[in-house]
């Protein structure tokens, strides 16, 4: 299988880390991470979708992992930016299937309304915008310079404590902190999560999601019912925001469904993404 190994590309928007693998002329699958986690978050289900005949892209958000941390705004804008100039820059012809995890479903919903043409399913795994988990400390993130300073002093702290709420398993755990670790503390990387989760609407993002599904764009919604970072919502509210899209619960699974049941989430997903039609 042609396979590349991780790339760079010098975006108008900051240099991108990235990822292709897969057949150069199927249809394009790309991986969008969260808020926190870089693009590793995504090994073993995006390497599962390239295996079975999908093209994968998967790529580090600005401020994260390897991709540069500009000093600017973490907005909607920044984000729709990077991903459009990342298309652009591997030259993605048609649309592409978005598959996106928590905060990056807020990035994939926004860019499939203001892109319409450029997107052809959208996959979300464990949503944000439907409320999060938010300790006291991270509440004070959210107040301007008290959350700077907060975060300049135990910021790193902080995001390590998160990481058992991902999983109820410990081997999942231990395997997110060590690939994690080396990052937590990379310049800019707090200050640009600390822009995003104060610029992106990780409690009520309904008025994001319904637009794409009003239109119709095929969506599929991936969730473990022991998800204790973005906890799974009540049916009426996971409707209204997406009334027409297939929702498959993981039971007893946390925030990483595809950590924790691999095979039955690159099932689930590749069987989605055969029954979307490419125009």
């Amino acid at each position: 299988m042609p396979s590349l190994t991780d790339q760079f590309l010098g975006l108008p928007s900051g240099r991108t880390h990235h990822r292709l693998d897969g057949p150069t002329d199927a249809p394009l699958v790309v991986f969008v991470p969260g808020a926190t986690l870089p693009m590793f978050v995504w090994d073993g289900l995006a390497d599962a979708v390239a295996e079975a005949g999908y093209r994968v892209l998967r790529y580090d958000l600005l401020g994260r992992g390897a991709s540069a941390a500009p000093r600017i705004t973490y907005d909607a804008e920044a984000y729709d930016r990077q991903l459009t100039e990342l298309l652009d820059g591997v030259q993605a012809t048609g649309p592409v299937h978005l598959v996106a995890l928590a905060f990056g479903a807020l990035i994939a919903a926004r860019f499939a309304d203001r892109h319409p043409e450029r997107v052809a399913s959208l996959t979300y795994v464990a949503p944000d915008g439907f409320g999060v988990r938010e300790s006291p400390a991270v509440r004070l993130l959210h107040r301007p310079v008290i959350g700077e300073a907060l975060l300049k002093v135990a910021g790193t702290a902080m995001l390590l404590s998160r990481l058992p709420d991902y999983s109820p398993r410990a081997d999942v755990v231990e395997a997110v902190r060590a690939k994690f670790r080396p990052y937590v503390s990379a310049p800019g990387f707090q200050r640009a999560v600390l822009s995003s989760i104060r610029e992106m609407p990780i409690h009520d993002a309904a008025a994001w999601y319904r637009p794409n599904s009003d239109r119709g764009v095929p969506t599929l919604v991936l969730w473990g019912s022991a998800d204790r970072v973005t906890p799974l919502p009540d049916e009426a509210r996971l409707s209204a925001a997406l009334p027409h899209a297939q929702v498959h619960v993981f039971d007893g699974v946390g925030h990483l469904p595809h950590a924790e049941r691999p095979a039955d989430t690159t099932t689930v997903l590749t069987r989605f993404l055969a029954s979307v039609p490419i125009s």
